[in-house]
């Protein structure tokens, strides 16, 4: 029997999944990211440094934010200079503020209809409509404060080398601390939504491969660490993770050297990170009997402590802002140079090399997707496999289930 996914819908981007099943096994199957490749890293060779960051954001309607943050990082790597404590503060507001809006579009809109065997968010109404309002109510917020810090919610204008062109002022920033607080138990339902949800077993052994930092939830930039020991320095990256090619797919896939493949993403983050999450999100955690795992699945569950996490430290790292020492001016030079953030679904790497003029001669640009590829193939193998047995279109449910809950990008993939 062969079964074709031709089209998996509720995803960011063009995929198929293709399995043939002979005498009651698996024999093989296969996740063909077939979306045209975009070459990105091509046609960003002879462009200058100050360039790259507004380019390299329309990778991804979704995740600008980690894209530009990241890109800007491995260039001031690049030329030595260290942004200011402040800078480093905003940045990291403006990527929880995007952590936000991508997972609330993921769990409410993307994941949550698969679970009440719905095709789409507006088949959720009348019967949703009080969770729909606060998904809305959710999202304006994250929206805003991207917007408060970047000039705009999507594709964000005032980020540049050396910090940004522009702050808020001290009212405006008053008044997003206030709306943040007041979204608390909105974020705490989301959790608690999250959590009654009936998650299919699967077991994948993965190694969970995440940021992590003495101290905080890392998210721009730290320790490269996972659930197997792995315990490395951002530029140690290209020593450690190989990308792949396979010819039925546009997307390159990473392994780990000698190791093979891993899970990135809001999961991964749990596993390594659960003991720096804010008191209340970790409390919050605790209280529905989660702290990570195995289950790929759960990646939804985990993207819903997040949200809760997300929301309260915006407020912290806002109220701690002085709106001051937010650019410094910086030395171009010939260098080359590396950063990884931790986008929505997981680990980002870009690496540039640029000569004296500050024109990039070379770049690469590792997704999150490309990391979890591999993985996600993995799992949906492990998953047709344990429930071989099922009706085939219950069995086509669980694999667009499974796909949607790794959350991928698969245009990112494609870059």
């Amino acid at each position: 029997m062969k079964i074709d996914i031709n089209y998996i819908a509720r995803v960011e981007g063009e995929s198929s999944v293709k399995l043939e099943i002979e005498e009651g096994k698996l024999k093989e199957l296969r996740l063909n990211i077939w979306e045209p490749p975009r070459f990105f890293e091509g046609f960003l060779v002879g462009r200058k440094f100050d360039e790259v960051p507004d380019i390299v954001a329309r990778i991804c309607g979704i995740c600008p934010v980690s894209h530009m943050t990241t890109a800007i990082r491995a260039m001031e790597n690049a030329f030595g200079f260290t942004p200011s404590t402040e800078v480093k503060r905003i940045r990291k507001i403006l990527a929880l503020s995007q952590i936000l809006s991508s997972h609330l579009a993921h769990l409410y809109v993307l994941a949550l209809p698969d679970f009440f065997r719905l095709n789409s968010i507006v088949e959720m109404l009348p019967r949703f409509d009080k969770e729909i309002k606060r998904f809305l109510r959710l999202k304006e917020a994250a929206n805003s404060i991207t917007a408060l810090f970047g000039g705009r919610a999507l594709h964000p204008v005032s980020m540049v080398v050396g910090g940004f062109t522009k702050v808020p002022s001290k009212a405006d920033t008053e008044k997003a601390v206030k709306e943040l607080e007041s979204l608390h138990e909105d974020a705490l339902e989301t959790l608690k939504m999250a959590s009654e949800l009936e998650y299919p077993a699967l077991e994948n052994n993965a190694e969970f491969v995440a940021l992590t930092g003495k101290g905080e939830y890392a998210i721009n930039g730290g320790m490269i660490s996972s659930t197997k020991g792995l315990n490395i320095k951002e530029h140690e990256y290209a020593s450690y993770f190989i990308e792949d090619e396979v010819p039925y797919s546009n997307a390159k896939r990473t392994i780990i050297k000698d190791r093979g493949s891993f899970m990135a993403g809001a999961l991964s983050r749990i596993n390594l990170g659960f003991d720096n999450l804010l008191p209340d999100a970790k409390k919050a955690s605790e209280d529905i009997g989660f702290k990570g795992g195995g289950n790929p699945f759960l990646n939804n569950l985990a993207q819903a402590v997040e949200i809760v996490h997300a929301f309260q430290e915006c407020a912290a790292l806002l109220r701690g802002l002085s709106l001051k020492d937010y650019f410094a001016d910086f030395k171009v030079r010939e260098g080359t140079g590396s950063a990884l953030t931790e986008a929505p679904r997981g680990m980002l790497y870009h690496y540039y090399e640029i000569d004296r003029r500050g024109v990039i001669t070379k770049a690469n640009i590792v997704t999150p997707t490309a990391h979890n590829f591999l993985n996600l193939e993995e799992s949906l193998k492990k998953l047709v496999a344990e429930n071989i047995d099922k009706p085939e279109d219950e069995l086509i449910l669980m694999c667009e289930m499974l796909v949607r809950a790794y959350d991928p990008c698969f245009s990112c993939s494609v870059h």
